[in-house]
């Protein structure tokens, strides 16, 4: 009896010593980390922290940035195999952060942060009820912490964006929301993360590379202000030579805005060794830029090294499409099925861009090619070009109703991006009188960029008449993601 007790003395001395030398400390050295994880210098990065953990091995910020870089690299190269070893491991931290100091903000934040981690990684692997409950959890657990340290404002970069994203869930479902205790509104959410970025307190580089990456996405797609979100980036000095991860939000918004020519200068001049995190990704957003050229060799190669070396599934089929296009315009046809069919076999249809490679490739067929040209030199931003592929040309020219859809639509689109509103809500509008009841997109997305249009000239009535036209449309290619931007547009015009 002796004996147990004191065994059991012992180990509770030694477990509560233990536990007293679990700590947060986030000083020099773990600032400099997480500014190597945030640009993605993820190998470097591990290299410090096993180095750091020998020498202060109750460090809980050393576990916290294990968790970052778990996070980048499950997400961005989307590995199956290394999802099945490094997703236990969140909740094994999280175990651990529960067991350390609670008197202090690193504790709620550590754990709102690894909840948040891990739901994002869970949506990459298509784990979305998964991914809610984390999401919650941490939503209640930033909003917590920042009533218990409200001056601790790395809180506001996290708490900002989930409340941005919270505000743009339905009316309709908001009780849910509700229910589950969060509420959020865009404008609020994204203040709070600009407010961060322009501070200059004791906190203000903690996650400031975070904030300066998810900023202009915040302004893109939940504001719908373009215009703003490019400025912000211009004028921000960003060093995407040495910062892979702000190279990726500018390349990535460069390209989907029709600015290939700016994202192709990033991802060329960026710094490459082997300190960084290899991204099959960067040349993924090469074959993208270099297709929109219309360099066909240039942009198969590109495509054909990410769909070889990319062990995800995340844009495999757009990839294929485009080297399948690539291969019907060059005419090669039986080059152009091979792809084709690797865009039925091979990824999935979670992004909308993949959807859509799915339907086209099981719908058959081939897009015109002056069309699809067209739509190439658009989409890279080269409008002049664009316009004279469509030059002497009418509706009449085209046989499907598809491409007589989409000519409408691609007038439309040229013109709205060379800023001339008349011509392009003409286009636009015959595009929805053609297309409305077809499954392809032109008609859902001329009437979302009517409603841009309309919201830019302050005609808010009616911007919102053409967004709700766009929701209205059922059973269209990239129904989920017009439907977000019409949903958004709705919301920022009644509150006019």
């Amino acid at each position: 009896m002796r004996k147990l007790l004191l065994l059991t003395t012992t180990l509770f001395v030694f477990g509560s010593r233990l536990n007293a030398q679990l700590q947060y400390v986030w000083n020099d050295k773990v600032q400099q980390t997480y500014e190597a994880i945030t640009s993605l210098k993820i190998p470097e990065a591990r290299k410090a922290i096993a180095l750091e953990k020998k020498s202060t091995p109750g460090n809980l910020s050393l576990s916290l940035l294990e968790s970052y870089a778990d996070f980048y690299e499950l997400f961005l190269n989307e590995d199956a195999s290394e999802y099945e070893k490094i997703y236990p491991q969140f909740e094994k931290r999280i175990q651990l952060f529960e067991s350390g100091p609670k008197n202090t903000p690193y504790y709620l934040y550590s754990l709102g942060l690894a909840h948040l981690h891990k739901s994002l990684a869970a949506i990459r692997f298509d784990k979305n009820w998964e991914a809610a409950l984390d999401f919650r959890k941490a939503y209640m657990l930033f909003k917590e912490n920042r009533k218990a340290y409200p001056n601790f404002t790395p809180n506001d970069v996290y708490f900002g964006i989930m409340s941005t994203v919270v505000g743009t869930i339905p009316k309709g479902y908001q009780w849910m929301a509700n229910i589950l205790g969060m509420s959020g509104k865009i404008s609020e959410g994204n203040a709070m993360v600009l407010k961060y970025i322009n501070s200059n307190d004791e906190f203000s580089k903690r996650c400031r590379n975070e904030a300066l990456f998810v900023y202009p996405y915040l302004i893109m797609n939940f504001e719908g202000n373009q215009k703003k979100a490019f400025a912000f980036i211009e004028s921000t000095p960003y060093d995407f030579k040495k910062n892979q991860m702000h190279a990726y939000m500018a390349a990535n918004l460069y390209l989907n805005h029709q600015q290939s020519n700016k994202a192709l200068n990033i991802v060329q001049q960026m710094e490459n060794s082997d300190a960084y995190l290899p991204l099959p990704f960067w040349n993924l957003e090469l074959g993208y830029a270099y297709i929109n050229e219309l360099k066909f060799d240039k942009a198969q190669k590109a495509l054909t090294d990410f769909v070889q070396s990319f062990k995800g599934k995340f844009y495999v089929k757009d990839a294929y499409e485009r080297l399948s296009w690539i291969a019907y315009m060059q005419g090669d046809m039986k080059k152009a099925e091979a792809y084709r069919a690797n865009v039925l076999r091979i990824g999935n249809q979670i992004t909308d861009a993949d959807k859509q490679a799915y339907q086209s490739a099981k719908k058959g067929g081939w897009p015109h090619p002056i069309l699809l040209k067209a739509r190439l030199l658009s989409d890279g931003g080269y409008q002049s070009q664009a316009l004279n592929m469509l030059a002497g040309k009418t509706s009449n020219d085209f046989t499907a109703e598809a491409d007589k859809t989409e000519f409408a639509y691609r007038l439309g689109r040229i013109y709205d991006l060379m800023n001339q509103d008349e011509l392009a809500i003409r286009y636009y509008k015959s595009a929805i009188e053609k297309g409305e009841h077809q499954p392809e997109y032109f008609a859902a997305r001329a009437a979302l960029q009517i409603g841009m249009i309309y919201e830019s000239q302050r005609q808010f009535s009616k911007a919102v008449e053409y967004y709700h036209q766009c929701i209205e449309m059922k059973d269209h290619a990239f129904k989920n993601s017009l439907d977000q931007k019409a949903k958004s547009g709705i919301q920022r015009c009644v509150k006019q």
